[in-house]
């Protein structure tokens, strides 16, 4: 996971290195690491954030296969074992708080990219 996402930061802050506001803002005095700080950062967490929300939910899924190898018990083991029985209900509730979790980490992430990049912020009827 951490090497997929090293990926998606190197190719994301490459992007910013030659776009026109790290130019602009070098032009106007400010020093290499304040306008990677102030302006550059900003603009290079918005796609390594949402690949890291989706990696997240992808690792909390992985869980099952964990659990089962290392007989660690958990949602994953509870899941097999409700598969192994025909349980229909624990099948049912386990995959109810898998997409529940994985719901939750795609609007925390969605969240937080609001947060970091005030371009996605929008009013109330407005696009």
């Amino acid at each position: 996971m951490s090497a997929s996402l090293i990926r998606y930061v190197r190719a994301a802050t490459l992007d910013v290195l030659t776009a026109d506001y790290l130019r602009t803002a070098r032009a106007m005095g400010e020093s290499f690491g304040g306008a990677m700080w102030r302006h550059g950062l900003r603009n290079a967490a918005v796609p390594v954030i949402s690949v890291l929300g989706i990696e997240l939910a992808t690792t909390f899924l992985g869980a099952v296969v964990v659990e089962s190898v290392f007989a660690l018990p958990g949602l994953g083991t509870m899941l097999v074992k409700g598969i192994a029985e025909h349980d229909y209900p624990v099948i049912q509730g386990v995959l109810a708080v898998s997409t529940l979790t994985v719901l939750v980490i795609g609007f925390a992430a969605d969240v937080v990219q609001r947060v970091v990049d005030p371009r996605l912020r929008t009013r109330l009827g407005r696009s």
